[in-house]
């Protein structure tokens, strides 16, 4: 097995950073998965009872995240790697990005005396007063990581082809995020509704009071439906979800990434699926299994 990949551009490099924070704050462990034309990072699904958080990074264009990417999986009949580190520990690998400029990051799979590890190293100038007196510094850091064997990859699957009735564009991160966060306190949980008519609704109900913000003039569209064997999926023209409103609003507080769209996705009174797309080079998805609780 071999990972190597590199991050030139610095946008890309602190969106990178930004993604592993992500990560990091919604659970301990990290999984990357390495696949010729992609990396997807998620986290341990069967932990959350139905939650998934997963994100795509496209791994073919080299004007996209990877200037360079070289990967050989487990072997050629499954051309994958599936490794899990500590988040947290990503991150503080990646800490130095946060407030300096770096030439650029470079990801590669390495074994030590005592263990697999995956090699961040970055590089940098540090500017003083001058030119002349500019520092040129190299980092390198090894995180330990495991690696998954063959028998052990069911348990990261994915619904990638779960099917929806509705998708619709939503509001701006920051926008719902302080919505949000108001709505947690009021109610365990909150319902997404949105109908062909462009039209969306977020709703909080207790006993003594329902409180509905309503969003008008956003594009909404029947989603893909893909459906196996004789399974057959309706097409509706309003669809809604009741999911949890703290889990809701926490991915709205973490999320970090700028220039992003935002679509909700319906799978009527089953499941919200929320979708940072950011320039069709990097999507994350989050998903959240309809709830009844009180």
């Amino acid at each position: 097995m071999k990972f190597r990949a590199v991050i030139s551009d610095y946008t890309h490099v602190k969106e990178f950073c930004n993604l592993i924070s992500t990560f990091s704050r919604m659970q301990k462990n990290l999984i990357i998965n390495i696949q010729p034309s992609k990396v997807m990072l998620q986290i341990e699904a069967e932990a959350c009872d139905g939650q998934f958080l997963w994100c795509d990074i496209d791994a073919t264009n080299r004007e996209g995240f990877f200037s360079q990417y070289d990967m050989d999986g487990v072997d050629a009949g499954h051309n994958q790697i599936y490794m899990v580190t500590v988040g947290t520990s990503f991150v503080r690998a990646l800490s130095y990005v946060r407030n300096n400029c770096v030439e650029y990051v470079k990801l590669k799979l390495i074994r030590t005396s005592l263990m697999p590890c995956l090699s961040v190293e970055m590089a940098g100038t540090i500017s003083n007063q001058s030119e002349a007196d500019a520092i040129s510094s190299k980092m390198q850091h090894s995180l330990p990581i495991t690696i998954v064997p063959r028998n052990e990859w069911d348990q990261y699957e994915l619904p990638l082809e779960m099917p929806y009735d509705l998708s619709i564009a939503m509001p701006s991160i920051r926008s719902l995020r302080a919505l949000l966060d108001k709505k947690k306190t009021l109610a365990p949980t909150v319902t997404l509704y949105t109908t062909m008519n462009d039209e969306m609704s977020l709703i909080v109900e207790t006993d003594l009071v329902t409180v509905a913000s309503h969003y008008r003039h956003l594009k909404c569209v029947p989603a893909v439906q893909r459906s196996t064997g004789d399974e057959q999926f309706t097409h509706l023209s309003e669809a809604c979800c009741r999911v949890d409103s703290k889990k809701l609003a926490a991915i709205f507080e973490i999320i970090s990434m700028s220039d992003v769209v935002v679509t909700a996705n319906v799978r009527h009174e089953l499941a919200l699926n929320i979708c940072f797309d950011m320039r069709q080079m990097c999507s994350l998805n989050y998903i959240l299994p309809a709830t009844n609780f009180d």
